[in-house]
């Protein structure tokens, strides 16, 4: 067999505002918007891997931002300087959930909160 990595769907209450925070704080660019069967979906490449953003159908039942769950725990973004990123984002207001601290000696991390509590970690691995 093999598999590659293809996406990673999320539901959001409000998708322009999800897919504006992505842009905005990640320089998320826009693949594209289609329909599968009667679902709208944004699909979008944040450092060339595909993510998409769809709000909920009328006949579905979405938790409201559960924290840590089965599923889905977090994403997570890797860039080069973790310190200025940080002072960027959170001069932007972006909610940090953990701030930036060293998780070994090669690696620092930070979490944050994106649009329904989506969880999103920050790395710098040198």
């Amino acid at each position: 067999m093999s598999f590659q990595y293809d996406h990673t769907h999320f539901k959001c209450s409000d998708v322009e505002k999800t897919v504006a925070f992505f842009k905005e704080n990640f320089g998320a660019t826009e693949a594209s918007r289609w329909v599968s069967g009667t679902m709208p979906i944004i699909s979008m490449t944040i450092g060339g891997l595909l993510y998409n953003f769809s709000p909920r159908r009328d006949d579905e039942t979405v938790n409201p931002s559960p924290g840590a769950c089965y599923g889905v725990y977090h994403i997570a973004l890797r860039t080069k300087d973790l310190e200025a990123e940080a002072a960027r984002l959170k001069a932007r207001g972006v909610k940090f959930t953990v701030d930036v601290k060293q998780a070994n000696p090669t690696t620092k991390m930070a979490f944050i909160e994106g649009p329904d509590g989506i969880s999103i970690e920050l790395l710098q691995r040198d």
